[in-house]
């Protein structure tokens, strides 16, 4: 039997690729196979009915969220999950001026200990990174639900509370920004704007009957420039990047901080010349790519070898 990838069917059906995905995710198309994280569909596949109107589609996870969340589960250290916990938390705290080095976020995760370290360390510095490590779980929990203002003050406030910065009351966890504010950052809104085009931007995003990269990195750049917290608001930003990628069975990226500048850059310039934040996320997903196919190659070793030794 002939196959045909997600784009050769998307273009044979006149859809969207994360249509064909969802559609390979529910399970809705006979004789569908997957191999080493990519869709075949068969070339026969018709497409599809459509759900009748009221009656909601069943939410599969994507097939990498549940990768991850099964490693979670296990606890395992030695896998994808492992991975995106260490350098999501290290290269997105990293670019919020955290000093922690990656080894030290390893070891901090993967231990509860502190390696020893020749400059001083800041208290703040590593309770953001435990509790960067708690958001990445709570978002991998909740990949398959919507977003909503609600999910998003939880999540900055799993993020803040207990920091230097929090005790000092320089910000208030899972609160948006206070009229007093004295932060200043170019696009930044009013505060008494932050809930209404908060939940407007949510909505607008939210209806969309498909949603690709293009739409999730929208989205990023109008959230940073309303700028709903005092602080943090980059390390919440990215993090609903990563959790809506997953949702959407979009391939996931990691910017580290060598792409800071690139990056920055991207969000500023985005309204004429969206290619410059594109082009920085397709080379991190190129990168996190990789890393999926090097822990299948693994995987395969590992039960390959396993497979020898029951022979024996």
């Amino acid at each position: 039997m002939e196959y045909l990838t997600t784009k050769e069917t998307a273009k044979k059906w006149g859809v969207n690729v994360s249509l064909v995905r969802r559609y390979c995710t529910q399970e809705r198309i006979p004789g569908v196979i997957q191999r080493d994280g990519a869709w075949l569909i068969p070339e026969d596949a018709k497409r599809p009915m459509k759900i009748e109107p009221g009656v909601k589609e069943p939410v599969v996870l994507p097939a990498l969220a549940q990768k991850l969340l099964r490693q979670k589960k296990k606890k395992s250290f030695h896998g994808l999950y492992d991975y995106v916990q260490i350098n999501l938390t290290h290269s997105s705290c990293r670019m919020a001026s955290n000093r922690l080095t990656r080894q030290q976020v390893e070891t901090i995760f993967r231990k509860g200990k502190v390696s020893v370290s020749f400059e001083p360390m800041k208290v703040s510095d590593l309770v953001e990174v435990l509790n960067h490590c708690v958001c990445v779980d709570y978002i991998l929990d909740h990949a398959q639900e919507p977003l909503t203002p609600k999910f998003i003050k939880e999540l900055h406030y799993q993020l803040v509370f207990g920091t230097v910065d929090d005790r000092r009351k320089r910000v208030a966890p899972g609160q948006y920004r206070s009229p007093k504010s004295s932060r200043r950052v170019p696009f930044m809104l009013p505060a008494d704007q932050i809930g209404p085009k908060l939940k407007a931007l949510i909505g607008e995003y939210e209806a969309l009957t498909e949603v690709e990269r293009r739409d999730i990195l929208r989205f990023h750049v109008r959230f940073e420039r309303i700028f709903p917290f005092e602080d943090c608001n980059g390390r919440i930003g990215r993090l609903i990047l990563f959790k809506e990628c997953l949702r959407h069975d979009v391939m996931p990226f990691i910017i580290d901080d060598k792409r800071r500048n690139r990056y920055l850059e991207g969000l500023r310039e985005w309204d004429d010349d969206p290619g410059i934040l594109t082009e920085v996320v397709m080379e991190a997903q190129s990168r996190f790519d990789a890393q999926i196919q090097l822990q299948n190659l693994s995987e395969h070793r590992h039960n390959f070898l396993s497979a020898g030794v029951m022979e024996d």
